[in-house]
């Protein structure tokens, strides 16, 4: 057997089990709430980003609730619940084989929610880590005659169907493209599935665990997988369009931007592939791994690194435009408002750039690890730390506008 071709393979393997490691380390371990030590709850908290449908914004926790905050009623101080608030505990029998906690004791009911949930119309779509795909009720989740939280007739679903049925763990997050719900599992398999009804339309086996969140794009589906591959699939039917190879792991969600899919690696690699043909454009080199989701916007890439820094590519030829290092490694994908680059570190030092330049404009600290995608709305961005709680940055003064505790009954 070649030589080369065991040392690639071995790699593979190698670069696969380091983030398994990481992960499965953060979910059963205490994690530092903060350089002052201490701990904030159970491990992996805060990995589930926020998303944002007419004004209301929605999340989900390791302790298995969805919440829907009202910026306005939290910048007020009101209390929670105020109108359109809610939190919703899904609660679920654990799947056959599920895997050992500390001391190999039987994992807890209840689910843990990585993913970022997405909305649409009525809907608010979630996936656990138990998996389960749920469809809850934007406005009111079903609750029973005596309150208890049950499934009840407003459109809401799960798939799949019945209390002991799953599919492999769910740690990315569904993604809603026109009339269906997109989402892969920890078996590889990417599922498409009605919006309303909840009804499968297909399935694809890639073969590799699907720890991100797919793409859609003009009637095709973008999925990486930790084999090192990424698909394009028809979103009509699943039916494969192309794949592309990468030597590692594809460790963040990939994002089509033009007529270019870009990705990172566990190679250190950033890459962009044309979204046509599955062909390598090119890819730029980091100090470590790209694991959160690039942002593009115009004709500039900004894709936080684990090497501490955030880089600006330009989208044709992935020449560096500038770089900034700030303190710690980048696991969150940054976000813009108006020209300003807003960019967390894992420690949770939030950094306002220039978005020309990366000239730093000014620094917030929140004093706790982040891990979950930032989500901007106005003037405002929203961090999901891991203390469990959703910070209001005003990225104009660089203050902490209001702070909200998910940890509630």
């Amino acid at each position: 057997m070649n030589l080369n071709f065991v040392i690639i393979k071995l790699s593979k393997v190698l670069i696969l089990l380091l983030p398994l490691a990481v992960l499965g380390i953060a979910a059963f371990s205490c994690v530092p709430a903060s350089s002052g030590g201490g701990c904030a709850g159970p491990g992996a908290q805060g990995w589930s980003g926020l998303t944002g449908y007419n004004g209301i914004l929605y999340f989900g926790s390791m302790d298995g609730k969805v919440l829907a905050l009202d910026p306005s009623a939290r910048s007020r101080g009101l209390s929670f619940p105020s109108e359109m608030e809610w939190s919703y505990t899904i609660k679920a029998p654990v799947p056959p084989g599920s895997i050992c906690g500390p001391a190999c004791a039987p994992a807890a009911p209840g689910v843990k929610i990585y993913g970022t949930l997405a909305a649409a119309e009525e809907l608010v779509y979630v996936g656990t880590y138990n998996g389960k795909v749920m469809a809850m009720n934007r406005s009111a989740p079903g609750y029973d005659e005596e309150g208890n939280p049950s499934w009840i007739e407003k459109g809401e679903w799960f798939y799949p169907r019945g209390e002991t049925k799953f599919i492999g763990a769910i740690v990315g997050s569904p993604v809603v493209a026109g009339d269906a719900v997109y989402v892969g599992d920890s078996e590889g398999t990417i599922y498409a599935l009605d919006a309303v009804s909840g009804n499968k339309r297909w399935e694809f086996e890639t073969g590799g665990r699907i720890w991100t969140s797919p793409a859609v794009s003009d009637g095709v589906v973008y999925v990486g997988n930790y084999d090192g591959s990424l698909y394009a699939l028809s979103s009509r039917d699943g039916s494969q369009l192309w794949k592309f190879e990468s030597p590692a792991a594809i460790a963040s969600s990939p994002v089509v931007s033009g007529d270019n899919v870009f990705l990172g690696t566990f190679d250190r690699y950033l890459y962009a592939i044309g979204s046509a043909d599955g062909e390598e454009r090119w890819r730029f080199e980091g100090e470590n791994w790209f694991w959160a989701s690039p942002l593009v916007k115009d004709s500039v890439v900004y894709a936080g690194c684990l090497d501490h820094k955030i880089y600006a590519l330009e989208v044709r030829t992935g020449k560096e435009l500038w770089q900034f290092v700030t303190d710690s490694p980048i696991v969150s994908t940054p976000v813009l408002v108006d020209n300003l680059l807003v960019v967390v570190s894992q420690s949770g030092e939030t950094y306002i750039l220039e978005a020309d330049s990366g000239a730093l404009e000014r620094t917030v600290s929140i004093g706790y690890s982040v891990m979950a995608p930032l989500y901007a709305g106005g003037n405002m961005v929203y961090i999901h730390a891991r203390d469990r709680y959703v910070y209001a940055i005003d990225v104009q003064n660089g203050e902490i506008a209001w702070r909200f505790s998910s940890d509630i009954e």
